[in-house]
């Protein structure tokens, strides 16, 4: 039978290292993000065709497009929002599939408005200013909200970063912490002397030491 500490030691050398809890997110919730961030630029290039073109040069109906370009905006933005929410606690999931390219959509969404006002010379009205204000709304919210997740991404990657244990260093500690705890616990050399003292009343110290005197 083994001995307690090389016991200890051969428990924890049969028990398996722990790795690190990073779950990865699926790779449909992945595919649904970047899709609906592609339908969102899709309704911002429609509203740019037709907010930076005359009436008499569009050959698709106006309003029919100015709404389903809302629609395909206003439903990309929701469920951005609830996969935010489903997935709040994978943070790197948010700012890979969600933060950036969002940001990014929005910001060339933006670009694209303002070079077909610029480049056609158009006058600002209602849609215009409409179409200007909320991508660039969008990109500043989802930039921030991903320059946040970084900083946070940043110090759990700096408390996590302990590396892991191999069993050789795993046996090495414990055998450490079981040798300093059986010397902790030793007895003190004083108290030991002090189990075996005793001490003799004067009479019978008197006759030992005349005892050897006797012949």
């Amino acid at each position: 039978m083994l001995a307690s500490p090389y016991r200890a030691i051969w428990t924890t050398s049969r028990q398996t290292i722990p790795r690190a809890n990073a779950t990865d997110v699926s790779w449909l919730w992945k595919v649904v993000a970047a899709c609906f961030a592609a339908l969102n630029l899709v309704g911002y290039m429609i509203l740019a065709v037709v907010v930076g073109s005359p009436p008499h040069e569009l050959r698709i109906n106006a309003t029919v497009s100015t709404v389903a370009a809302f629609v395909f905006v206003g439903v990309s933005y929701g469920v951005s929002t609830l996969i935010t929410f489903a997935q709040r606690h994978q943070k790197r999931f948010l700012l890979h599939s969600i933060f950036i390219p969002y940001s990014t959509v929005n910001l060339l969404a933006l670009l694209n408005i303002l070079f077909h006002v610029h480049g056609r010379s158009l006058q600002i009205n209602t849609l215009q200013i409409i179409n200007i204000c909320i991508p660039t709304a969008s990109s500043v919210c989802y930039a921030l909200a991903g320059i946040l997740i970084y900083r946070e991404c940043g110090h759990q990657r700096v408390e996590e970063g302990t590396p892991l244990l191999t069993d050789e260093e795993m046996q090495r500690r414990q055998l450490l912490r079981l040798l300093g705890e059986r010397s902790t616990s030793a007895p003190s050399p004083d108290l030991v002397r002090n189990t075996y003292r005793f001490d003799l009343p004067e009479d019978e110290r008197a006759q030992k030491d005349w005892g050897h005197l006797t012949p």
